[in-house]
């Protein structure tokens, strides 16, 4: 199941939502930088004028607009992007931009290699995925529900990679300078019904070969529901889910970039530099 699959469901308003907050605040990191990229890509199911917020950041004088299989033509995209089978052009990109294409790609760090691949040597990826404990609520719910009726829990919603995980994966790939960190939202819905129709939307429905292959009955899906609802809604009734996003960024190696100081290189021991640290009454 694709992440595009949230464009058809876009009267929802929420696949758009958590898009957009993800792409206004890679605009904000893309706008701290202090160069111009004269050709980008960005990647994305959602939403369709994702170029042309990140063009009125004033850093990139080129952008192609990419999409994952199954966008719909209104999305706006120039062309067709599979991360699974990625055709990208060796060295010809100043900048490339992944908004949730990466989430469930197969071979993630396969991947990652063609985008630096793709990079002119000092171009710059970023990206955004979610991570770590995404929809922990939810995972929570439906391992009391399968443990009641089977005695045992089922992985009903995909894992998703840490962010020591994923920066090590940035390190494989042969990026530069990585660099990773999370965002922690908590999104609110009516019901448990409807965050798992919002997640169906999304394109994040658990997609692994492993998974039950069981019919999830009115009984199974009541007694998720209702676990869901017991454990974690709001005074208010609603019900709340935790998103951790998490934003990547790495450089193509280039001899003009910052180099780590060979070991032993140091003028000062790390004792006499934490004794340093210490308060006057802390040290003997």
């Amino acid at each position: 199941m694709r992440l595009s699959r949230a464009l058809r469901h876009g009267s929802q308003g929420y696949a758009d939502f958590l898009h957009r907050h993800a792409l206004d605040e890679v605009a904000a990191r893309l706008g701290a930088v202090n160069r111009t990229f004269h050709r980008a890509i960005i990647c994305t199911a959602a939403p369709h004028d994702a170029a042309e917020i990140i063009m009125a950041t004033g850093r990139i004088r080129q952008v192609i607009r990419m999409a994952p299989p199954g966008t719909p033509e209104t999305a706006g995209a120039e062309r067709i992007l599979d991360m699974e089978r990625p055709d990208l052009p060796e060295e010809e990109l100043d900048l490339f931009i992944s908004l949730f294409d990466l989430a469930f790609v197969n071979d993630l760090p396969g991947a990652l290699q063609a985008i630096r691949r793709a990079l002119k040597p000092d171009g710059l990826f970023l990206g955004v995925l979610p991570a770590g404990d995404s929809f922990q609520e939810l995972r929570a719910a439906w391992a009391l529900a399968d443990s009641e009726l089977d005695g045992e829990p089922a992985l009903r919603v995909a894992p998703f990679c840490s962010l020591e995980q994923l920066g090590s994966l940035l390190q494989i790939a042969g990026f530069a300078l990585p660099v990773t960190d999370t965002e922690r939202l908590t999104v609110r819905h009516a019901d448990a019904l409807s965050l798992m129709q919002e997640m169906r939307a999304m394109g994040w429905s658990n997609p692994l070969r492993n998974r039950p292959r069981k019919p999830v009955t009115r009984q199974r899906l009541a007694l998720a529901a209702a676990r869901l609802e017991t454990a974690f809604s709001d005074p208010d009734g609603r019900i709340h889910t935790t998103i951790e996003l998490c934003h990547l960024a790495g450089w193509a190696p280039h001899e003009s970039q910052q180099k780590p100081a060979a070991p032993g290189s140091a003028d000062v021991h790390l004792g006499e530099a934490l004794s340093a640290c210490r308060l006057p009454s802390e040290r003997k």
